[in-house]
C-alpha cells in the first residue's frame, strides 16, 4: 500500500499495523467462534444422530421380541394341535399321570421348540395339574397367572428368577379343554436379540417399568453372568440411561445407555480438534501477519529514507528548503514574544570558487560549512540549505536581543574555517540576513521572502557582513510595507475587507437604453482607511494572490447583478496570471450559471502587456468565453507599437485606449493623431473604442470627434461604491 504524501511514514506505520493487528485479533476471535459453534452443532446433530438411531435399535428389538413371543405362541398352538389327545388324557389323571408320560410329551415339546424349560396345565383355580411332578409355581409364577386368569390373556409378561434359573411363563388357553397351557423358557433368545442389535458405544437394557431400576437383562457380558440373581440399579445410574421405551403386553421397557465416557469423549474429541485447526489457521495468520509486519517495517524503512531524501539535501543532510519553511509555518503558530531569530547564510562569491577550484572542492567545502554551522548552531536549531550556496537557520528560543549577536558569530566562524584541506590559503566570507521572528509575519513564506531581500541588501552592501531585517534602512522599511499590504491582502480576503466600486461607462456617439459600469476593487486596511489599488494590486500579483482576487471580484459581481436585477453591463478586469490559471474559464461559467447571470452583460478587460506576452493562453481564454457571449476589451491598449501587429490575432471586441493618450489630448496634436489612428484601426477591425481618464468636457469634445464609441472619467462619473 502507497503512502499518502501528507501522512509521516511513523503514523503510517502505526495505523497499518494497528489495522492488520485488530483485523489478526477479529479473523482469530471469529474462527474461535465459528469452530466452538461447529463442534457444539456436530457434537449436538450425533446426539440427535444417535437419539434417531436409538429409537430405531429400540423399535428392532421391541419388534423382534414380540415377533419371537408371537412365534412361541403359534408354536405352543400348534404343539397342542399335534398332541391334543395325549395332553387331554394326561390332564384327565391329573394326580394319578405318571411322570413318564409327562416326560414324553416336554420331550417332544422341547423338540418342537427351543429354549423349553418345563410345561404344565392351569386349572380354572391357577392351580398346576402336573405339580405331583413339576413342583409348585414360584411366587412369581402365581402372580402372573392370576393375572393372566383375571383377564383371560397374558398381559404382564416378566422374567421370573429361582435360585438357579431365570425364565418366563407364556399361557396359552388349554385346546379341547378348561384353563391354560403353561410353558417356561429360557431367555437365551431375548439375550441373543439384545446382543445382536447392540451397536458401538451402546448398551442395552431389558428394565422392569414396574420396579424402578430392575435389570432383566443386558448386553453387558458382566450383567448376562449375574441373570439369575438380578441386578437392581440406583435412581441415579438409572438416570443416565439415554434412551427408554415400553414393550406392550408386557412388565418390561428396553432401554438404550450410552457407555460412560462416549458423550464425555465425543465432545472432548470434536473440540479438540477444533481447537488445533484453530490453533493451526491462527498460527498461520500470525506468521502472515508477522510477514506483513515485516514487510511495513521494510517499507517504513525505504518510505523514511526516501521521505527523508525527499526532504533533505542530499549532499549535506540538511533539510530543504519546503520542510524548512513547514518548520518556519508550525514555529509562527507557537511564537513567545521576544524570542525566536531566523538566519540566513550566503557564501560570498561561491561560485567563482566552484569555477575556479572544481565542483568537487566546492561539495567539500560545503560539507566543512555544514559541519561547522552545526557546531555553532544550538542543538534544537533547524538547519537548512536552501539552495547552492545558502543555509537557513531557525533557533525557536534565541532572545530578539542576542540575534544579532548570534549572526555575527556566525559570520566569524564562517571566515575563520580552516579550508586547508581543500586548498591552500583558502578563505571564503559569508553575508548573514536575521530576522527577529514575531507575529507581523504572516507565515514561513513570508519569512523566506524577507530573509531574501535582507541578504539581497546585505550583499549589495558590499558583502561579508549581517543584516537584520528590522533596521532603518530605507529599502527594507520599504520592504516591510509591501509585507504589510500583503498581509493586509490576505486577511482581506478572508475577512471580506474588500469593496467594489464602479465607474460609469458613457456611450459617446449615441444614447443606449442599459448603462455601462466598470468594477473597481478597494481595500480597506487595518486602520479603516483605504489602501489605493495601485499599491495592494502589484503586492497580490507578486505574491501570486492576483487570481483569488479576480475570483473574489467576479463572484462578487455576478451575485450584484442577481441582488439588483439590473441589465446593466459590467466590465471586470482580470490579471495576467488568471488568464493564465486552466481554470478560470471554468469558474466565470459556473459563476454564471450559480447567479443567472446573462455573458452578454458582462465584458472582461484583460491588459495588452499580458495578452501580447502570452498570446496562446489569451487567445484560448478568450475565444472559449467569448463563444459562450461574453466580451472582450483589450485594456491599456497603444502602450507599445508592438500592440498593431498583435491586435488581429486577438478576438477581442473593445480596445481601452491608454490613458497616456488621453490626460494630454486637448494640448497635443500628436496624442489626437494618435487616438485617430487607434479608432480608425479599429472601426477597420469592427472593434469599439474605449477613453479612459477624461476629465473636461473639451477632452470629451475631441474625443467624440475623433470617432470614440465610449468614454469614461471624472467627467462623467467618480467612482462609488456599488451598494
Amino acid at each position: 500500500m502507497a503512502e499518502p504524501s501528507s501522512t509521516p511514514p511513523k503514523i503510517f506505520l502505526n495505523n497499518e499495523l494497528k489495522s492488520s493487528k485488530r483485523l489478526l485479533i477479529f479473523g482469530i476471535s471469529i474462527l474461535l467462534g465459528v469452530f466452538i459453534w461447529h463442534s457444539y452443532t456436530t457434537v449436538s446433530l450425533h446426539k440427535e444422530y444417535q437419539n434417531e438411531l436409538m429409537n430405531s435399535v429400540t423399535d428392532q428389538v421391541i419388534m423382534e421380541y414380540q415377533s419371537h413371543i408371537e412365534t412361541l405362541r403359534n408354536q405352543i398352538n400348534h404343539y397342542q394341535w399335534l398332541y391334543q389327545n395325549e395332553i387331554n388324557e394326561l390332564v384327565r389323571q391329573g394326580s394319578n399321570s405318571t411322570t413318564q408320560d409327562y416326560l414324553d410329551l416336554l420331550e417332544q415339546l422341547r423338540l418342537d421348540i427351543e429354549d423349553v424349560r418345563l410345561f404344565s396345565v392351569i386349572d380354572e383355580n391357577g392351580n398346576g395339574v402336573f405339580k405331583h411332578i413339576t413342583g409348585d409355581f414360584l411366587a412369581d409364577c402365581k402372580e402372573e397367572i392370576n393375572s393372566t386368569l383375571e383377564v383371560s390373556s397374558q398381559e404382564h409378561l416378566f422374567l421370573h428368577r429361582s435360585q438357579k434359573s431365570v425364565h418366563y411363563d407364556l399361557l396359552e388357553p388349554l385346546v379341547g379343554g378348561k384353563g391354560f397351557i403353561f410353558v417356561a423358557f429360557q431367555p437365551t433368545k431375548l439375550i441373543e436379540i439384545l446382543s445382536g442389535y447392540r451397536l458401538p458405544q451402546q448398551e442395552l437394557f431389558l428394565l422392569r417399568q414396574d420396579m424402578i431400576g430392575k435389570v432383566e437383562l443386558s448386553s453387558i457380558k458382566q450383567i448376562q453372568d449375574k441373570t439369575s440373581v438380578g441386578v437392581t440399579m440406583t435412581e441415579t445410574d438409572v438416570a443416565k440411561f439415554n434412551y427408554l421405551k415400553e414393550i406392550p403386553g408386557t412388565r418390561w421397557q428396553v432401554a438404550i445407555r450410552l457407555e460412560g465416557s462416549y458423550i464425555y469423549d465425543l465432545q472432548k474429541e470434536t473440540y479438540l480438534r477444533a481447537l488445533i485447526l484453530w490453533g493451526v489457521i491462527s498460527t498461520i495468520l500470525m506468521i502472515s501477519f508477522d510477514s506483513r509486519r515485516r514487510r511495513l517495517l521494510s517499507q517504513y524503512k525505504i518510505m523514511k529514507k526516501l521521505q527523508h531524501t525527499e526532504s533533505h539535501d542530499s549532499l549535506t543532510g540538511l533539510m530543504n528548503r519546503q520542510l524548512f519553511v513547514k518548520r518556519l509555518n508550525q514555529q509562527l503558530e507557537q511564537l513567545t514574544v521576544g524570542v525566536g531569530g531566523v538566519f540566513l547564510v550566503d557564501i560570498d562569491r561561491f561560485q567563482v570558487f566552484n569555477n575556479a577550484l572544481g565542483f568537487g572542492k566546492g561539495d567539500e567545502s560545503l560539507k566543512l560549512i555544514t559541519n561547522l554551522i552545526r557546531e555553532v548552531c544550538p542543538k534544537k536549531a533547524s538547519i537548512s540549505r536552501i539552495s547552492n550556496d545558502q543555509f537557513a537557520i531557525l533557533v525557536d528560543d534565541i532572545n530578539h536581543n542576542s540575534v544579532c549577536a548570534f549572526a555575527e558569530k556566525m559570520r566569524k566562524e564562517i571566515a575563520n574555517l580552516d579550508l586547508s584541506e581543500i586548498a591552500d590559503k583558502l578563505t571564503l566570507t559569508c553575508s548573514v540576513a536575521a530576522i527577529q521572528l514575531d507575529d507581523s509575519f504572516i507565515d514561513g513564506d513570508h519569512v523566506t521572502n524577507a530573509l531574501m531581500f535582507t541578504i539581497k541588501l546585505a550583499k549589495d552592501k558590499g558583502r561579508n557582513r549581517v543584516q537584520l531585517y528590522q533596521s532603518s534602512d530605507p529599502e527594507l522599511i520599504r520592504h516591510a510595507g509591501e509585507m504589510e499590504i500583503f498581509k493586509t491582502v490576505r486577511g482581506a480576503l478572508t475577512d471580506s475587507a474588500f469593496i467594489l466600486y464602479r465607474q460609469r461607462i458613457v456611450a459617446a456617439q449615441q444614447l443606449e437604453k442599459n448603462e455601462s459600469y466598470e468594477v473597481l476593487l478597494r481595500m480597506t486596511g487595518e486602520d479603516g482607511n483605504m489602501v489605493s489599488p495601485a499599491l495592494f494590486i502589484p503586492v497580490a500579483e507578486q505574491h501570486s494572490l492576483a487570481v483569488e482576487l479576480d475570483k473574489w471580484v467576479i463572484n462578487q459581481t455576478f451575485a450584484f447583478i442577481k441582488e439588483t436585477k439590473t441589465d446593466d453591463h459590467y466590465s471586470i478586469n482580470l490579471s495576467g496570471q488568471s488568464l493564465a490559471d486552466p481554470n478560470m474559464a471554468l469558474y466565470v461559467r459556473e459563476c454564471l450559471v450559480r447567479h443567472n447571470v446573462s455573458p452578454r452583460q458582462i465584458t472582461l478587460e484583460i491588459t495588452e502587456t499580458y495578452a501580447i506576452t502570452h498570446l496562446n493562453a489569451a487567445v484560448s481564454f478568450i475565444t472559449e468565453l467569448t463563444n459562450l457571449g461574453c466580451r472582450f476589451a483589450l485594456d491599456d491598449f497603444g502602450s507599445g507599437l508592438s500592440s498593431f501587429s498583435y491586435l488581429q490575432k486577438l478576438p477581442v471586441q473593445k480596445l481601452k485606449i491608454d490613458g497616456v493618450f488621453i490626460k494630454d489630448i486637448a494640448n497635443s496634436k500628436r496624442n489626437q493623431a494618435f487616438v485617430r489612428t487607434m479608432v480608425d484601426l479599429a472601426k477597420s477591425m469592427d472593434m469599439e473604442t474605449v477613453a479612459e481618464f477624461v476629465e473636461t468636457e473639451e477632452e470629451f469634445s475631441i474625443l467624440k470627434s475623433l470617432g470614440i464609441d465610449y468614454c469614461q472619467g471624472y467627467y462623467f462619473h467618480a467612482p462609488e461604491p456599488w451598494q
